[in-house]
């Protein structure tokens, strides 16, 4: 295999030269492995464990007993019982619908699922006819439509019927261009018989054709003492090189936060080069989980581990999980438990599309934070250079 450069020491990694990827005896991208292919949590880093060997895109319950997740892509929704492991399918026997990618709870219990009506292919059903739809707590009827289509995920507010969420111009043309983006918060109502509908919405951020930028609202942020004062959001960036190839590189994606009340931006990380996208919000409301492809150096620059920013303008961050050392495994998709213990997560390897997923593990963050790991924090780029 060749060797890539060295790579120096990062949160108690040791330093040295990395391969190139080697997908002998795994499945292609997107494709499912074999029975009996080795998982990489089949024998775990330390504070890490396997959930399922299948699966991708977890999400807590609001007491924190169960895990809500996706089969596989384009499948159904599933969901595991923490303390007995029982599985229960959610959706497989509920009407025709049965092609989601994403899930997520309100608080409430109710379950919001993303996903187009059918699948066609993986470009026209994740970006253009991906949709929103409600399913009741208990999941005794099929989920139902609310009529808006999305640019892929959702953040939804843990203590009010609320949503955030993008729309681009593929997704409703009447926004002027395929590149023009719009970030929103919507209210849900309940509505006849106890089914939620969309209600109040307002834009909180728009991206403008040409602007080379995809922004994802991901999670609702408590701040200054007010609940759901600002969005935090990863703005993709789409041609990556200032002044084209082989000018200095530009982030893979940024960490950016909107303030509701005054509509101020600020920026968390700013990162040439580099994947930074939050996910999953901490309780505490000042750090959140972060997917970051620094470990690794281009072209390899997909491997993907799980790490915690603090949101204070810092860019200071700490190594979570430890999928780096399972090269060309990743850590990615994470959500953190509401009372802080738990991290779940996902793993998938390099070339998988993002979000395709190959099993779900727990990070416990009490035994996390006891380690020296968690006190091995350094400094990411906040600001763009001043040539950007």
């Amino acid at each position: 295999m060749t060797q890539q450069p060295p790579q120096h020491d990062r949160a108690g990694l040791t330093a040295r030269a990395w391969p190139s990827p080697d997908f002998t005896g795994y499945a292609g991208p997107n494709q499912p492995d074999a029975p009996g292919t080795p998982h990489p949590l089949d024998d775990p880093p330390p504070w890490h464990q396997k959930l399922t060997d299948f699966g991708e895109r977890p999400a807590w319950s609001p007491d924190g007993r169960r895990i809500a997740f996706i089969e596989k892509n384009y499948g159904d929704v599933c969901e595991i019982d923490l303390e007995t492991r029982a599985l229960r399918h959610l959706t497989r026997d509920l009407g025709t619908f049965h092609s989601f990618l994403r899930v997520l709870f309100l608080p409430t219990g109710d379950y919001l699922l993303i996903g187009p009506a059918e699948f066609k292919d993986r470009d026209t059903s994740r970006r253009v006819e991906s949709e929103l739809w409600w399913m009741d707590a208990r999941a005794l009827r099929p989920p139902l439509p609310l009529g808006r289509r999305i640019f892929e995920g959702i953040g939804v507010s843990a203590v009010a019927p609320r949503i955030t969420y993008a729309v681009s111009g593929r997704n409703d043309p009447s926004l002027g261009a395929p590149d023009v983006f719009e970030c929103h918060v919507t209210d849900l109502e309940c509505g006849q018989g106890g089914v939620a509908r969309l209600g109040a919405d307002r834009v909180i951020y728009r991206a403008e054709s040409g602007s080379n930028l995809a922004p994802e609202p991901q999670d609702f942020r408590h701040r200054g003492g007010r609940e759901d004062a600002e969005v935090i959001m990863a703005e993709y960036v789409r041609h990556r090189h200032v002044g084209g190839e082989g000018g200095s590189p530009r982030p893979k994606c940024i960490v950016k936060g909107v303030e509701l009340e005054t509509g101020a931006v600020r920026t968390y990380v700013y990162e040439g080069g580099v994947h930074n996208e939050c996910e999953g919000i901490f309780p505490d409301h000042e750090h959140i989980c972060l997917e970051c492809s620094v470990d690794t150096p281009p072209p390899y620059g997909q491997n993907i581990d799980l790490w915690k920013l603090k949101l204070d303008g810092s860019g200071r961050r700490v190594r979570l999980t430890r999928m780096v050392e399972r090269f060309p495994w990743r850590a990615t998709n994470s959500n953190v438990s509401p009372d802080g213990r738990w991290l779940a997560f996902m793993v998938n390897r390099q070339g998988d599309e993002a979000g395709y997923g190959r099993g779900l593990g727990l990070l416990d963050l009490a035994a996390w934070e006891a380690s020296p790991a968690a006190a091995a924090w350094e400094t990411a780029p906040v600001a763009p250079p001043a040539a950007d």
